[in-house]
C-alpha cells in the first residue's frame, strides 16, 4: 500500500497545434502565452508554471522585449517557471536528423539562462527509441508522457516510473503520467473547487491502494488543450489545503515534482525496458497519405540541398548555369547567399517539425467534416508538408546547379543525367529522370562517394507484352488474375522470395472493409470505440485482380514488368516491378488512385515473402528494433509507423525491404482490430497500410491519396541492424538525379570518409566557408572515422575521430579563403 505524504500541481497548457482553433491562430497564441505566464507568476507568488514544450518559449526568446526576456529567466532561477526540451509534442514520424534539429536549438534556451532537464509530452501514445540516445546527447535525463489511452494502452499503470534504456544503453527516468486532460475533467483549471477535491480525492484512494506505487508524492495535472493560463487552480491549493491539512498540496514544474519522484524512483525498484515505446495512435499517418509523402518527399530534398550547398561551400562557386525563367523545371535564376541559405534551411526545419506535430486536425474534424474550420484546419496542416517540399526542392535544384560547376576548373558544358551521391560510400542504384516533353526515362548510375557522374540521356523503353522477366539476380512472374508476382527467385541461390501459399500476389492492392451488418460498437455507438475494449470489427480483405495482359519493357541495364488491376470498389491500379543488371535492388511502384470516402476502411500494399519463422528488424527514429521482442509493454503490435527499412530474417530468405512514401506496416499479416499483446508470425508477409479510416477525432475523417507510393527490396543473405540502417538511410537520401545541361564536374569531389561500415556522414553548410561533417556511428561497436579533403580548394580541419556507439561525433571543416 502507498503511502502518500503531499500532492504536487502541475500548471501547464497542452500545446497542440491547432485542434481547439486553426494552426494559424494557436501558434501564435501560445508564444503570446508565455508572456501571460510571467505576468502571472510576478503577481501570484505560489504560481508556478511548465511550458510543455520548447517552440513557444524559442519564439519568445527571439521575439520578446529584453526586459521581459530578463523576467523569464529570473523566474526561472527562482524554480517558479520550467522549460522543457522537447519541440512539439511529436509523431513517430520524424527522423533522428530532425529530432537533432530541434534539440540543437536548446542552446538558445540555455544561453539565456534557462537550465532544461526534462522533455514532456502529452496525448501523443509512443515515441521513437532512439530518443533516448537523441536526448542524452541533448542533455535531458528525464521523460514525462502523459498520454492519453484513446485508441491505445499504457505501458504501465498511470501514473507510474521507470527506467527507458536506449538501444547504446543510456538510461532516462520515466514519469508515466496521467492523461493531463484531468485537469479540465477534473475542474481544477476553471477553480471548481468542489469537483476537484472530490476527484483528487478519489484519485489519491486510488494511489494509496497500489503495491506497485513505491512514491510518497502524486503528480496532478493542471492543463488541458491549449489552455489559456490563469491563476484559478491556486483556489484549488488553498481549497484543498484547508480540507485535508494531512495531505498537503501545493504547486510545482515539472522539474521540481521530478527532482522528487527521480529521487524516490532510485531507491525504488523499478522496472528497466528497454525498445521502441511502438505508438498506437500512428494510424493516423495513413487517414493522409499523400501529404505523409509529400513531407517524407521535402526530407529528402533537405538533406540533398545540404550536401550540395555544403560540397559547393568546400569546392567553391563556379559559373552555374541560371536560367531566365522563373519556373519549376528550371534551374535557378539567382544564386543564395549565406545567409539565405541558412534562412532557407531553418524554415525547412521548422516546417518538417511542425508537419511531424501530433496534431492532425481540429476537434470536429471528424464530427463535422465539411465545416469551414475542418477544412481550414487541414489546409494549414498540410501547407507545412507543402512549404517544406516547396522550398526544400527549390534549395536542392540550386544546390544541384551549384555543385556541377564548382571547382577551380573550368567544366565544359554538356548534356546528360546528372546525377550526385549525398552519402559517403560509392552507390549503384537506379534513377528516373524527366527529359523534354515530360517522359520519364531511367537509368542505373554508379557514382563516387559525395561525387558527381554524368550519363547519356537514355531512351524511353518500348513496351511489348509479357509476364516474365529475368535479369541480373532475379526472375520474375507476374499474374494479374491474383494481383501481382507468384514467383520471384534468387537466381544466385534459388532462393524463391514469394509465399505460395498467400492468397495474392506480392505488390498486390488490398481493399480491407468492415463485413456487412457487422454490429461492433465503433459503427453502433461511438467511433472511439476502436480501442482495445472492444476488439474487432471483423474484415473482409480483398485483392485487386485483372485479366489484361502485363506490359513488359527492356531498358538500358533494366527491365520491367507493368499490370493493371481493379481494387474492389476503386479506379484500376497500375503496378510497375524493375529489376537491373547491375545491382540487387527491385524497385516496385504502385500507381494508386484513391477517390474521397468516409467510414472504416484501409488499403494494403502486400509484400507476402516466404521467410518462415521470421525476426523483423524495423528502423525507427535513431535506431532498429525487433519487433516484439525490443518493445515495451503494450506497445503498439497491430501496426507500426517506421522509418523507412524494415530487415526480415529466419528461415528461407532474407530480404532488405524499404518504403520511400508510406511509413505505416502491419507485419506477418493483417492485425488491424486485434489489439494483440502479443505479435504473432509464421511468415515474413510485409503488408504496407497506405490509407485507413480508423478515428474519431484530430485524423481525417475521409480517406483519399491518389499519387504513385513506391517500394525498394532487395534479397540478403546477412540481415543485420546495421544493414538496415543503411538501406533506409539511402532510402531517405537517395542519388539525386536530373537531365542537365551545362557546365559539370565527374568524379569524386575532394572529400573523403574513411570510416568502418558502420559510420555515415551528414553535411551541412554552415555560412561563412564553414561546413559541419556529422558522423553517426549505426552500429553497436565505437568506431574510428577519418574525414579528409584532396580537392583544389585550401579546406581546414577534418582528422580522425572516435565515434562511439550509436552515437554521434561533429568535424567542422572550413574553407581558408572566405
Amino acid at each position: 500500500m502507498a503511502v502518500l505524504r503531499r500532492i504536487l500541481l502541475l500548471g501547464h497548457t497542452h500545446h497542440d497545434v491547432g485542434y481547439t482553433n486553426s494552426p494559424r491562430i494557436i501558434d501564435d497564441a501560445h508564444r503570446n502565452i508565455v508572456g501571460e505566464v510571467v505576468r502571472l507568476a510576478e503577481a501570484n507568488p505560489d504560481f508556478r508554471w511548465t511550458f510543455e514544450v520548447a517552440r513557444p518559449v524559442l519564439r519568445f526568446l527571439a521575439e520578446a522585449p529584453a526586459a521581459e526576456v530578463e523576467a523569464l529567466a529570473r523566474l526561472h532561477d527562482e524554480g517558479r517557471i520550467s522549460v522543457t526540451g522537447g519541440y512539439l509534442n511529436n509523431t513517430t514520424l520524424p527522423s533522428e536528423v530532425e529530432l537533432d534539429a530541434a534539440y540543437e536549438q536548446l542552446q538558445r534556451m540555455r544561453e539565456a539562462g534557462l537550465e532544461v532537464r526534462t522533455e514532456q509530452h502529452g496525448d501523443v501514445n509512443g515515441i521513437p527509441w532512439g530518443a533516448v540516445e537523441g536526448m542524452a546527447r541533448a542533455g535531458i535525463s528525464r521523460l514525462v508522457m502523459a498520454l492519453n489511452p484513446d485508441h491505445g494502452r499504457p505501458p504501465f499503470t498511470q501514473p507510474s516510473g521507470f527506467w527507458w534504456e536506449g538501444v547504446s544503453g543510456a538510461r532516462v527516468f520515466v514519469w508515466l503520467s496521467t492523461h493531463y486532460g484531468f485537469g479540465e475533467e477534473w475542474g481544477i483549471v476553471d477553480a471548481d473547487v468542489a469537483l476537484a477535491r472530490r476527484r483528487i480525492e478519489e484519485f489519491v484512494e486510488q494511489l494509496s491502494a497500489r503495491d506497485d506505487y513505491p512514491f510518497d508524492t502524486a503528480l496532478v495535472h493542471a492543463g488541458n488543450d491549449n489552455r489559456w493560463p490563469t491563476a484559478l487552480f491556486l483556489e484549488v491549493v488553498r481549497d484543498w489545503n484547508a480540507a485535508h491539512p494531512e495531505l498537503p498540496m501545493e504547486t510545482t514544474t515539472i522539474d521540481a515534482a521530478l527532482d522528487v519522484l527521480e529521487e524516490q524512483g532510485r531507491g525504488a525498484d523499478l522496472p528497466v525496458v528497454r525498445g521502441e515505446w511502438s505508438d498506437w495512435w500512428s494510424h493516423g499517418h495513413g487517414s493522409t497519405a499523400r501529404e505523409v509523402a509529400v513531407y517524407r518527399e521535402a526530407r529528402s530534398f533537405t538533406r540533398a540541398a545540404q550536401t550540395s550547398l555544403a560540397l559547393t561551400t568546400l569546392r567553391g562557386d563556379g559559373e552555374p548555369k541560371l536560367a531566365t525563367v522563373l519556373g519549376y523545371r528550371r534551374g535557378p535564376v539567382r544564386l543564395r547567399d549565406d545567409d539565405e541559405v541558412q534562412q532557407t534551411l531553418a524554415a525547412v526545419d521548422e516546417q518538417l517539425l511542425l508537419f511531424g506535430e501530433h496534431t492532425w486536425g481540429s476537434w470536429e474534424t471528424y464530427s463535422k467534416p465539411f465545416s469551414n474550420l475542418s477544412h481550414s484546419h487541414w489546409n494549414a496542416k498540410a501547407g507545412m508538408a507543402y512549404s517544406a517540399y516547396d522550398l526544400a526542392r527549390d534549395l536542392a535544384i540550386e544546390g544541384m546547379f551549384r555543385v556541377a560547376a564548382s571547382g577551380s576548373g573550368d567544366p565544359a558544358e554538356r548534356e546528360g543525367v546528372l546525377v550526385l551521391n549525398p552519402s559517403e560510400r560509392e552507390r549503384t542504384e537506379p534513377v528516373t529522370v524527366e527529359v523534354r516533353g515530360g517522359a520519364k526515362v531511367r537509368t542505373v548510375a554508379t557514382v563516387p562517394a559525395f561525387g558527381a557522374a554524368l550519363l547519356p540521356t537514355p531512351a524511353p523503353a518500348q513496351p511489348r507484352t509479357g509476364r516474365t522477366i529475368e535479369l541480373g539476380s532475379y526472375r520474375v512472374e507476374v499474374d494479374p488474375a491474383r494481383g501481382g508476382v507468384v514467383s520471384l527467385v534468387d537466381v544466385r541461390t534459388g532462393a524463391e522470395l514469394v509465399d505460395s501459399a498467400a492468397a495474392h500476389g506480392l505488390g498486390s492492392v488490398v481493399v480491407e472493409s468492415v463485413v456487412a451488418g457487422s454490429e461492433h460498437p465503433m459503427l453502433t455507438r461511438n467511433p472511439k470505440d476502436f480501442h482495445p475494449d472492444f476488439p474487432g470489427p471483423d474484415f473482409d480483405r480483398l485483392p485487386a485482380t485483372g485479366d489484361a495482359e502485363p506490359e513488359l519493357l527492356e531498358g538500358d541495364g533494366y527491365a520491367q514488368l507493368r499490370w493493371t488491376t481493379t481494387p474492389p470498389g476503386l479506379p484500376p491500379a497500375v503496378t510497375t516491378l524493375t529489376v537491373h543488371r547491375d545491382t540487387d535492388l527491385v524497385d516496385l511502384e504502385v500507381a494508386l488512385q484513391k477517390p474521397e470516402a468516409f467510414g472504416p476502411e484501409s488499403i494494403f500494399v502486400a509484400f507476402p515473402f516466404a521467410t518462415a519463422d521470421p525476426e523483423f528488424l524495423l528502423e525507427t527514429a535513431g535506431a532498429v528494433f525487433a519487433a516484439e521482442s525490443e518493445q515495451l509493454p503494450d506497445t503498439s503490435k497491430d501496426w507500426y509507423s517506421i522509418q523507412h527499412a524494415i530487415g526480415v530474417h529466419g528461415d528461407g530468405p532474407g530480404v532488405l525491404w524499404g518504403t520511400v512514401d508510406a511509413p505505416l506496416v502491419q507485419l506477418g499479416g493483417f492485425h488491424t482490430g486485434e489489439w494483440a499483446r502479443t505479435l504473432t508470425t509464421e511468415r515474413g508477409h510485409i503488408n504496407s497500410w497506405l490509407m485507413n479510416n480508423f478515428h474519431f477525432t484530430n485524423f481525417q475523417a475521409r480517406q483519399e491519396g491518389t499519387r504513385v507510393y513506391r517500394y525498394r527490396f532487395a534479397a540478403s543473405p546477412a540481415v543485420s541492424r546495421e544493414s538496415v540502417r543503411l538501406f533506409g538511410r539511402d532510402l531517405a537520401e537517395p542519388l539525386q538525379a536530373r537531365h542537365y545541361e551545362g557546365p559539370a564536374f565527374e568524379g569524386g569531389s575532394g572529400l573523403r570518409v574513411d570510416a568502418m561500415d558502420a559510420v555515415v556522414a551528414e553535411l551541412r553548410p554552415l555560412g561563412g566557408g564553414a561546413v559541419r561533417v556529422r558522423l553517426r556511428n549505426v552500429g553497436a561497436e565505437a568506431a574510428e572515422a577519418t574525414v579528409g579533403w584532396s580537392g583544389d580548394a585550401s579546406v581546414d580541419g577534418g582528422g580522425t575521430v572516435g565515434v562511439p556507439g550509436h552515437g554521434v561525433t561533429d568535424l567542422v571543416l572550413r574553407r581558408r579563403d572566405v
